[in-house]
């Protein structure tokens, strides 16, 4: 009995395992006025004040930008903010509109000036 409940055990959790290889729809850069990626900028959609994520450091990518999922459909606005190292703190902001169609892999960049 033991083995049967491994076994089925171990084919759940790599059907998990799948699952989550194939749920990266979206990879998001954010770049300043260099074409320079930014770490740490935080990823709005549309007007909400609440992040769907942070920009860091990507192996797979080899840049900085945030990778995930974002299950819309239709044209909405990506925005950005960020703030430069101290000492001068200075803010950051840039959007992009996107149209969100189907499942496809898409690599999106949000461009950011002073504000």
């Amino acid at each position: 009995m033991t083995l049967r409940y491994t076994s089925v055990i171990l084919t759940l959790a790599l059907l998990l395992l799948a699952n989550s290889a194939t749920a990266t729809t979206c990879a998001i850069f954010v770049v300043d006025e260099h074409k320079m990626t930014i770490n740490n900028a935080r990823i709005y959609i549309d007007d909400s004040s609440q992040p769907i994520g942070t920009t860091a450091y990507h192996a797979g990518m080899g840049r900085n930008c945030w990778v995930g999922d974002i299950k819309l459909n239709g044209t909405h606005t990506l925005n950005a903010k960020w703030a430069q190292a101290k000492p001068n703190r200075i803010p950051y902001e840039g959007s992009a509109i996107i149209d969100f169609t189907g499942e496809d892999k898409m690599r999106i960049t949000i461009p950011t000036h002073k504000a």
